[in-house]
């Protein structure tokens, strides 16, 4: 596990995941389920997050399972005493999912956000990172930057507030990551209507 410190908060990357997380079969069920897609901000004429149901592509829940308890390790000094984490999603019951799949060709980017502001700790896991498509940049003010190189495989944690982006894929071949937004459970009814939709 790697840290940096930037902007006064910590993130965490690190290309040791558990065993049961198939990126493979990750991604051969989301290309399956294209049909089932749903699309939220479209920007710069396309739609940036890709949403699909945990039933249709199962192969994610270890993944899920496996941001939260690493979450909960790097994170604590967040969260009270026993405090937990969730991924909220369809399975468990909510009626949103907050994790979502970005896929970007060539010449695509994604522009300077951060995450919904009642999530407590965002993550991405990379499935398909062709060379020369793009590093993910943390940014603060004017001139602070953090990049941090990314592959297939690498997980990177970071505060849900702070602003991030991804340039131009200038490969020739699609880009594709998992994110996702842990919150602290159990979460407000009032959290929930604001989850986005």
């Amino acid at each position: 596990m790697k840290k940096y410190t930037f902007a006064g908060h910590s993130i965490y990357s690190t290309n040791e995941i558990d065993k049961e997380i198939n990126i493979d079969q990750i991604l051969q069920k989301f290309q399956q389920n294209s049909e089932k897609y749903n699309y939220t901000h479209y920007i710069n004429n396309r739609w940036e997050n890709i949403y699909l149901n945990p039933k249709d592509i199962p192969a994610v829940l270890p993944l899920l399972s496996f941001a939260i308890s690493t979450a909960l390790e790097l994170f604590q000094d967040m969260l009270k005493p026993h405090q937990s984490l969730v991924i909220p999603h369809e399975l468990l019951g909510y009626e949103k999912n907050e994790f979502w799949f970005n896929a970007a060709t060539n010449g695509e980017s994604t522009g300077m956000h951060n995450h919904n502001a009642n999530a407590i700790i965002s993550g991405v896991i990379y499935l398909q990172i062709p060379e020369n498509s793009a590093n993910l940049f943390f940014k603060s003010g004017k001139n602070n930057e953090l990049e941090i190189e990314v592959e297939t495989g690498k997980v990177i944690f970071f505060p849900s507030e702070l602003d991030h982006y991804v340039p131009e894929n200038k490969s020739n071949e699609m880009r594709i990551s998992l994110s996702f937004n842990l919150y602290k459970f159990p979460i407000s009814a009032s959290i929930m209507h604001e989850l986005p939709v």
